[in-house]
């Protein structure tokens, strides 16, 4: 009777997703449970980042954008709220993290609202690598690692805010591969479950030390 009341409450699908442990699903939401402030935290710093820089030259930047995207969610904003006078500070925070994104790299602005010089892929899973190149080897530039990091946070940003089982991992001839990952300049790039908090410290600390003492008191 209790099996069957579990299946009911989470779905079965969802539970399969956990191999049916239960303890496994509560391990993951207690996971995200964690890391949502810090996923909140640098949004809210690369949202104002953003606008900072714009805003310098552009003071209405959101309501005077031609950029196809940008005039589309600005739209939706205005038929969901049933509001065609909201300020620029309101569109700023309806907007989603993805028209974030959108923007930084449409305005070439990833040097400006992040320095990854220190970020080092290969610490969040043993399978990553710095370069692009395997014969050559060459460098990640910065607005490179940058474009990699906002693609990684977007992804697990999703995941976690739709409470998806993030620490699954990929069994390939006897080797564990990463979930979250992405594909920049022919680079895959994972983080492995278990450095999940480790890759959102690494971000928040390039903000600088104290921004991170302080969200882990």
């Amino acid at each position: 009777m209790f099996e069957e009341q579990i299946i009911a409450l989470f779905s079965k699908q969802r539970l399969e997703s956990y191999s049916n442990d239960l303890d496994k699903l509560f391990e993951n939401l207690r996971l995200i449970a964690r890391i949502t402030p810090k996923i909140a935290v640098i949004e809210i710093i690369l949202r104002n980042m953003l606008d900072s820089i714009l805003t310098q030259t552009n003071p209405l930047w959101i309501e005077n954008s031609k950029d196809k995207i940008m005039v589309e969610a600005k739209n939706k904003i205005t038929k969901d709220t049933k509001n065609t006078n909201l300020t620029h500070h309101q569109y700023l925070s309806i907007l989603t993290f993805g028209i974030i994104i959108h923007i930084i790299k449409k305005e070439k602005l990833q040097n400006k609202v992040m320095n990854l010089e220190n970020i080092k892929f290969k610490t969040y899973d043993l399978g990553n690598r710095d370069f692009k190149c395997v014969k050559q080897k060459s460098r990640l530039r910065n607005f490179e690692k940058v474009n990699i990091v906002l693609s990684l946070l977007q992804n697990l940003r999703n995941r976690s805010y739709h409470w998806e089982n993030i620490m699954k991992t990929t069994q390939k001839q006897n080797k564990t591969y990463p979930r979250i990952t992405t594909k920049q300049h022919n680079v895959i790039i994972g983080i492995h479950p278990d450095n999940i908090e480790l890759f959102l410290d690494d971000i928040i600390k390039t903000y600088g030390q104290g921004l991170l003492d302080i969200m882990n008191r």
